[in-house]
């Protein structure tokens, strides 16, 4: 099933707007939102938001903001955010679905499809958030 993660792309652009505390509470409380929307139970979003917003801040320490690094960085923390998000799942006996499946009908169709969706949006990301290329 693909899912569309334009959250984790606005979190890249919101890294240059807010300091990290606020983006770490910002998306405590929109994990503590979806857990208890989806999920019922706390503790999967609520714990991989907030790493996944410290993941963005510390790749771009000493990346620059590019379409491409934005890209790399996007596949990246969709990886983990979804891996750890299955892993944490099957911990907690949500779901039985095995690694090959989660794999080829979840984690890839999901990459690619948000991949395409970034290409489609970072101009409208970024003249939303005011980001230049200027120096």
């Amino acid at each position: 099933m693909i899912s569309s993660h334009i959250l984790l792309m606005v979190a890249i652009f919101l890294s240059f707007q807010l300091p990290l505390i606020y983006n770490i509470v910002l998306f405590s409380i929109m994990g503590l939102v979806y857990d208890l929307y989806y999920f019922g139970i706390l503790g999967i979003f609520i714990t991989l938001l907030p790493l996944v917003v410290y993941l963005i801040y510390y790749f771009y320490q000493n990346l620059p903001f590019k379409t491409i690094t934005n890209h790399i960085i996007l596949v990246v923390i969709l990886f983990i955010f979804k891996f750890f998000a299955f892993a944490l799942a099957r911990l907690f006996l949500l779901t039985n679905l095995s690694m090959f499946i989660f794999v080829f009908n979840d984690l890839m169709p999901t990459l690619v499809f948000n991949s395409i969706l970034l290409l489609l949006l970072q101009p409208l990301l970024k003249s939303l958030f005011g980001i230049t290329n200027k120096t």
